[in-house]
């Protein structure tokens, strides 16, 4: 449904610099079950909500009422789906460092036995829902532990982009070899240092963010950076379009590239 991350380097100005935006971060209903996730002080911290709305409702709205800050931010909001419900069920997931979030599962649940069978049992026991998007969060966990990169605060992004794009492919194959078309959708991960973002499924459009000085001028000492999946109400003015089946690397310093998806 919809789905949105965004970094900057001044987080007490982040509520600024999404507020021309903000009709861009509103998810259409019904709604299922949201979440927003932020980094502060080295830690994941998670404001999610699992009922039901049949109101519009803005994943930015903790950010603003209750005054976070944070240079890491990954929201959800989930349609109904058949899936179970509950607070371990809504989006994002986080473990240790890391926080993962993922718009489109379909047929996943279907190949879940498989996909267990790569996580390794310290990583299962993490797992407190029952969407396939945890799990496929693990599997890249697990793809990052096989690399002994999981625990890196450091990790460049190209190494981030290589364990997800194995478990874009495992679950593809998986997917293929059980007869289900591969159909995923876009896929949003942080450890706090940089971000990655998969784009799979629905457009998945990126706008630099700005803010303005008190005479109004654009203060060149704010940078961040916004991405947007979900094609309900988006916003068209100021965002570009990412490349179908490409990732979008951010790193620490807020440079942003674009690469293939391929291993």
């Amino acid at each position: 449904m919809k789905l949105f991350a965004c970094m900057c380097n001044q987080p007490q100005r982040l509520p600024a610099a999404l507020a021309p935006v903000r009709a861009a971060l509103v998810a259409q209903p019904p709604v299922s079950r949201w979440g927003l996730g932020y980094i502060q002080s080295g830690d994941v911290l998670l404001v999610r909500t699992p009922k039901m709305s049949e109101h519009p409702v803005d994943l930015a709205g903790p950010l603003i009422a209750a005054e976070i800050r944070s240079d890491y931010v990954i929201a959800q909001a989930v349609g109904p789906d058949g899936a179970a419900g509950g607070t371990d069920n809504t989006p994002p997931f986080r473990f240790r460092r890391w926080m993962f979030a993922m718009t489109g599962t379909k047929h996943l649940a279907e190949i879940a036995p498989t996909l267990l069978e790569h996580v390794p049992e310290y990583l299962r026991r993490n797992l407190r829902g029952r969407t396939p998007a945890e799990l496929l969060f693990h599997v890249f966990l697990a793809m990052l532990h096989d690399e002994g990169n999981i625990d890196d605060p450091n990790l460049p992004t190209p190494a981030t982009r290589r364990a997800l794009a194995a478990t874009v492919r495992l679950a593809t194959a998986e997917l293929e070899r059980a007869g289900k078309p591969a159909e995923l959708g876009n896929i949003a991960v942080s450890n706090g240092r940089s971000m990655v973002l998969a784009h799979l499924g629905s457009p998945l459009r990126l706008r630099r963010l700005s803010v303005t000085t008190e005479r109004g001028d654009r203060d060149e000492s704010f940078r961040g950076v916004l991405l947007i999946s979900g094609g309900d109400g988006d916003a068209r003015d100021g965002f570009e379009d990412v490349p179908p089946n490409s990732a979008v690397l951010i790193s620490r310093d807020l440079k942003v590239s674009f690469a293939d998806l391929a291993p």
